[in-house]
């Protein structure tokens, strides 16, 4: 089952009180640095530093490249396996995905496997990427950003721009796969990065946190509805901010904005970065992507709703649901 697949899959209560009891530098040039998160690490890195890093063989020592890309149209590996970047290693997305619920979240055993047999380990310092061209490679790519980070691994990048910006440099690309020594992977569970359809519920009544929604403007509105299941209800949570991800990028440079643009476009759409925030899209994507925004624009740790509107959609009540005139 693919991604689009996975994230047509029905949600249940059931399954999601289970899965947590259990589971649980804007563009290339040197003018523009790359971004940090809270920690050492940034958060966002360019093309010119990790093509310097491949340069130095560091992409075979404490760094480990990843191609996280998923296409609905073609397999993610045979994406990889025409071309990609030097030194990096494919990761599924969908390999470890339990049942039932959008977008699903790994089963930990399986995971913890997988990333190991791809020679990942905890001390490793991870760059990830994808090739979305209407996200400018923030798509899957932070998602396993934020994946990693639930799970404990909080020394990852997202390469601004992904593989298109990449490309738009010049810069080399292979047919080459890398394979490296088995890893040595242990999973810390961060479950204040995860939120469910009872906390989106409470929050309606707490008004606690500002819930932001990441789908198109037009979906958000409930003046068209969503192509992956048009079945689904039009509309939003009451409450929520609308911040498409398409906003939050450079059209030129196909990069983030910088730190001080994001501030701009979040207070464009009256959010507050010093109150609590938590993010969702359909299927828990682009949730990972504003998320990942905030993060460089200095509101860290971020939670997602990763059932977002394919969960909530389907469960909340029609009095509970927002259509904007």
């Amino acid at each position: 089952m693919n991604l689009f697949q996975t994230g047509l899959q029905l949600t249940s209560k059931l399954g999601l009180r289970c899965l947590l009891t259990n589971s649980l530098t804007n563009g290339s040039t040197l003018s523009r640095p790359n971004y940090r998160s809270a920690s050492s690490i940034p958060s966002v890195v360019s093309t010119e530093w990790l093509h310097h890093r491949i340069q130095r063989n560091e992409t075979k020592g404490a760094l480990r490249l990843i191609d996280v890309t998923w296409d609905s149209t073609a397999s993610g590996k045979e994406s990889y396996e025409k071309e990609h970047i030097p030194t990096a290693v494919f990761l599924d997305l969908n390999q470890c995905a339990m049942p039932l619920l959008p977008q699903n979240l790994p089963e930990i055993g399986c995971f913890k496997e997988y990333v190991t047999s791809l020679g990942i380990s905890n001390d490793h310092h991870l760059v990830v990427y994808d090739r979305s061209a209407r996200y400018s490679g923030f798509l899957t790519a932070p998602r396993a950003w934020w994946l990693f980070r639930l799970h404990g691994h909080e020394k990852i990048s997202v390469l601004n721009g992904g593989f298109l910006r990449w490309k738009m440099d010049g810069l080399p690309v292979t047919t080459e796969k890398s394979s490296f020594p088995r890893g040595r992977f242990e999973v810390k569970m961060k479950k204040e990065l995860l939120r469910t359809y009872e906390d989106i519920v409470a929050n309606l009544d707490s008004g606690e946190a500002q819930l932001v929604d990441s789908r198109m403007a037009d979906v958000f509105s409930g003046k068209e509805r969503e192509v992956i299941n048009p079945k689904l209800p039009p509309g939003h949570v009451p409450g929520a901010k609308n911040v498409p991800i398409p906003t939050l990028i450079d059209p030129k440079t196909q990069t983030l904005k910088s730190k001080e643009e994001l501030l701009e476009a979040f207070k464009t759409a009256n959010i507050d970065i010093s109150k609590p925030l938590v993010s969702m899209c359909l299927i828990g994507l682009r949730a990972c992507s504003f998320a990942l925004a905030a993060d460089v624009a200095g509101k860290p740790n971020v939670p997602v709703y990763y059932g977002s509107w394919m969960d909530y959609g389907q469960r909340a009540p029609k009095d509970k649901i927002v259509v904007d005139s």
